[in-house]
């Protein structure tokens, strides 16, 4: 038989699953900033003060929301790096796998780019996978390049502003692949190799257009 604490836990755990789950309905309905927590509650079914027993504000918890997802992004692109031999097309699948929050998952991509904390938490990173990506394929001699971690700052500065594009419809079937090509031209492959290296990509993955 389970002792009061643990049956205390359960509920409590029981109760933040709930908020998160209706954090993102609620998220996605109207956006971060124009929720209120009481719209939160009614779509998690739980009362005003049980939110405040597990996050101070709605930004708290649109940030646990989007940290929840950015690791299990983590590890997807780190399987990426593992599986692909290729520093270049390991390079091309991330940024295709970034700019595809848009469309995959739009509640997380307009909190990453409403929240200043959680955009500081994704670029300053002490392990970046991207970084190591980049680093590798330095040392390998395919990228002509000489600060991994400037670069992926960069990638993910540019992928910030494709996004918001995206989201806004001012995108266009081409913008991923563009964007793609272009930070592979910037790691000093040419435009025709990264082409190439764009188009084997997307035949490994079957990536769809991210716009």
């Amino acid at each position: 038989m389970n002792k009061p604490a643990d049956k205390a836990d359960v509920r409590w755990a029981r109760t933040r699953t709930r908020l998160l789950q209706g954090g993102r309905v609620a998220f996605a309905a109207k956006g971060v900033e124009a929720t209120t927590v009481l719209e939160i509650v009614r779509a998690a079914g739980v009362s005003q003060p049980s939110f405040y027993n597990h996050f101070d504000s709605k930004d708290e918890l649109a940030g646990e929301i989007a940290a929840d997802f950015f690791r299990k992004d983590r590890l997807a692109k780190l399987k990426v790096f593992a599986e692909v031999e290729d520093p270049a097309e390991a390079i091309a699948i991330n940024v295709y796998y970034t700019l595809s929050i848009a469309k995959q998952d739009p509640v997380i991509a307009w909190t990453l780019l409403k929240s200043e904390t959680l955009r500081n938490l994704v670029i300053s990173s002490e392990t970046d996978p991207l970084a190591d990506m980049i680093e590798s394929g330095i040392k390998a001699g395919r990228f002509a390049a000489s600060d991994p971690r400037t670069i992926a700052l960069a990638i993910r500065g540019g992928a910030f502003a494709v996004i918001q594009n995206i989201l806004n419809g001012a995108a266009n079937a081409d913008t991923c692949r563009c964007y793609q090509e272009l930070m592979l031209r910037m790691l000093g492959l040419s435009p025709v190799e990264s082409a190439d290296v764009v188009k084997q990509a997307q035949l490994r993955t079957g990536l769809d257009e991210v716009a």
